[in-house]
């Protein structure tokens, strides 16, 4: 177990939730631009934060299985709504997903099994 990854990965699952409610009212209420910025908060930090989280639980298997693994789990619970089980479907959301997946991927330092 790696305190300092899974440490991270909650952080920027918080650093998200906190952005969700305060920098989305504050751009909705003042009417700015953010080309869905503001819309995909959640999208963004989601994959990087989940990956963390479970990599610092378990370094069994590579960052790149984690990401694969995140992202495809969050792309699943987002085409929930396209049957109206859960939320809304966004096209802008998954875009963000794969975005920072990709991101994330390029960035972080370990990507290969320990």
């Amino acid at each position: 177990m790696n305190k300092k990854y899974t440490l991270t990965g909650m952080s920027i699952g918080l650093a998200g939730l906190i952005l969700s409610h305060t920098y989305r009212p504050y751009i909705y209420a003042n009417h700015i631009r953010d080309f869905h910025i503001a819309d995909t908060i959640g999208s963004i930090v989601c994959v990087p934060a989940a990956v963390l989280f479970f990599y610092g639980l378990n370094d069994k298997r590579s960052v790149k299985e984690y990401t694969i693994y995140a992202l495809l789990t969050y792309i699943g619970y987002e085409l929930l709504g396209l049957f109206n089980i859960h939320g809304t479907f966004d096209w802008y959301d998954i875009a963000a997903m794969v975005l920072s997946s990709i991101l994330f991927y390029g960035i972080f330092p370990c990507r290969t099994r320990q």
